[in-house]
């Protein structure tokens, strides 16, 4: 029945865009929950960590993981909150986050920890199952799975028949 209503929703929002300079649609991403409490794994080729506020930068090949959550770039800043603990996560080039069940890809992506929110930008790019949409900005609630695609959302939805 989700599906269905996801669905609908999608047509719905793609007929209407159709029509508009720019387009919005709100959709639920559930693949992209995570557990605010798994710990989060970096790797990358190269770590650099300012002196003066304790910020870092991973450049390289960066693959970050968070419980079924991987977001891989090539270029990550994270920002430490003052009590430990990352705060803010900014990714560049070549952003793919991956869940089990959905992915999307972008040129930019900003993860806050704390507020429990991503926003991917440029050229995003979804796929959730055979569903296919695209936009200029992805936000992505993490706690509820609940999202909203703007800028030209464009929707790719299989014809049910084979």
């Amino acid at each position: 029945m989700r599906h269905i209503l996801l669905l609908i929703t999608l047509l719905l929002s793609t007929v209407c865009g159709a029509f508009a300079v720019s387009a919005q649609t709100a959709l639920s991403l559930d693949g992209f929950q995570s557990d605010p409490e798994a710990s989060v794994e970096i790797l990358a080729d190269r770590l650099t960590v300012s002196q003066t506020n304790g910020a870092a930068r991973f450049e390289g090949n960066v693959v970050i993981a968070q419980g079924d959550m991987r977001l891989s770039a090539d270029m990550v800043d994270v920002t430490y909150l003052e009590a430990g603990g990352i705060g803010h996560l900014s990714a560049s080039g070549s952003v793919l986050l991956v869940s089990p069940t959905e992915s999307a890809q972008a040129d930019s992506a900003d993860y806050d920890l704390s507020g429990r929110e991503l926003w991917m930008r440029g050229a995003v790019l979804l796929n959730q199952g055979p569903v296919s949409l695209s936009a200029d900005l992805l936000t992505i609630d993490l706690d509820t799975g609940g999202a909203v695609m703007e800028g030209r959302v464009r929707t790719v939805l299989p014809s049910g028949s084979k």
